[in-house]
């Protein structure tokens, strides 16, 4: 399924107010964009079109009217947010500003992405930029910065810089304890939104909220949890071992028609009629699963609902986990959904899939537009992003995880592969379509 970035506040940091806004400029958007912000006081979440904002206040036309926000009424995080949504993404001293302002909040991550990106816009800001990142920044980072102002890329956007190379960035027990409180508040705003009750479930990894059936509780937080272990096996992570900040948010209803209706009224996003489920996210890695349970009742009966249920559960929760692996980089499409339909296969195998690979490896179809993101390659190419990622995992499992990490510090995807494959994208063609066509049919 389709990951997309909507959900703008998911933690809540603590501290309060105080930090100065004098560098913004009085400004009218000329398009009013969606914003979901979380007032620090009191928890509750303003959402609605962004009309206007100066150095002091911003005005939010919500369902019932404007509503004029001071910015030290914000969470922090909130604040952040919406600066890194206003700022000019061309800009390099945009970047540079909202770096200072990382920084005044001690978030270090965001330092450097910013940072990088100002490089990446403009490579005469490195001087600033290192200013702005100061003694912390260890000689791994500034390799990554000269990295970056070597070979800049447009395609693929800078990564926060890699912090000795951890498989996950370890959130502090008040970060989890404020996005788990986050959370519960965004519960129950969903909830009166949609004037429905959703009971809260929380395991190890996740917090659910539902509607369904009580005695299918146990079932529903064992699945979870089995995903949780499906994926971080993958990825030598113990399963022990959380990669979220706080528990990753899980919206799971009980009909199709609210599953619907909270994508259209919260994630302002029209899903496709075919869709079981989806995960929404965003540049920090941040996001939450929203799904629905389908009707047993038609073809396949229950047993054909439940593989189609986990199938979907396992591949979202897939984007999910990779969200938080190691940078919050984003990778490209065709191994985002590759290894989420190899992960899921493993364990909710989908008929038809090698026997449709196989047979496309015998036509002629733009393979290579699968390398470009924005040509955005439909769900019938599925199978074919699926045996991609089989293949580069059976021919060399270590190879595949050093360029997954690769591609997570910020390489270049194609070099990555390059570099660990001794193949680029061109050379691939060829011998996914040999790969392919020595399936069996299943």
């Amino acid at each position: 399924m389709k990951t997309i970035s909507t959900w703008l506040v998911t933690v809540l940091l603590a501290v309060v107010g105080g930090v100065s806004h004098a560098e913004l400029k009085s400004t009218t958007p000329a398009t009013p964009p969606e914003v979901k912000l979380t007032l620090v006081k009191t928890l509750e979440i303003v959402q609605g079109k962004l009309l206007h904002y100066d150095a002091n206040s911003l005005i939010v036309q919500t369902g019932t009217g404007k509503r004029e926000v001071q910015w030290t009424g914000l969470t922090r995080l909130s604040q952040f947010t919406l600066r890194k949504q206003i700022v000019d993404s061309d800009s390099a001293s945009d970047w540079l500003e909202l770096a200072q302002f990382a920084k005044k909040i001690d978030m270090r991550n965001e330092v450097e992405a910013a940072v990088a990106n100002a490089i990446r816009l403009d490579p005469s800001t490195r001087e600033r930029a290192e200013a702005i990142l100061g003694s912390t920044a260890t000689s791994e980072e500034h390799d990554a910065i000269t990295a970056t102002r070597r070979t800049p890329t447009t395609a693929h956007p800078a990564a926060p810089l890699p912090q000795k190379n951890a498989k996950y960035q370890k959130a502090t027990p008040q970060q989890n304890a404020a996005a788990i409180k986050d959370a519960e508040a965004w519960g129950q705003f969903v909830a009166d939104g949609m004037k429905i009750k959703l009971t809260t479930l929380k395991t190890h990894h996740f917090i659910i909220f539902t509607n369904w059936d009580p005695r299918e509780y146990n079932f529903l937080k064992e699945n979870c949890e089995n995903a949780y272990t499906a994926v971080s096996t993958q990825f030598d992570i113990p399963v022990s071992e959380n990669v979220f900040v706080g528990l990753l948010p899980i919206f799971m209803f009980n009909t199709k028609q609210q599953f619907i209706d909270y994508a259209n009224q919260f994630d302002k996003f029209n899903v496709p009629a075919t869709w079981l489920g989806y995960y929404s996210g965003k540049t920090d890695g941040s996001g939450h699963m929203v799904m629905w349970k389908p009707d047993t009742k038609r073809k396949g009966g229950v047993e054909q609902a439940e593989l189609g249920w986990a199938h979907t559960l396992t591949h979202e929760f897939t984007h999910a986990f990779v969200a938080r692996y190691r940078s919050n980089q984003r990778i490209p499409r065709w191994l985002n959904e590759g290894l989420a339909e190899v992960i899921a296969g493993m364990h909710f195998r989908m008929q038809g899939v090698h026997l449709y690979a196989k047979t496309m490896a015998g036509k002629s179809f733009p393979f290579q537009d699968l390398f470009d993101d924005n040509k955005l390659p439909p769900g019938s190419m599925y199978p074919v992003m699926q045996t991609m990622v089989e293949a580069l995992i059976k021919e060399d499992r270590k190879a595949f995880l050093k360029m997954f990490d690769d591609i997570k510090d910020g390489m270049d995807p194609e070099a990555a592969m390059k570099k660990n494959y001794k193949a680029g994208y061109a050379d691939w063609e060829k011998a996914w379509r040999k790969y392919a066509k020595s399936l069996p049919s299943d």
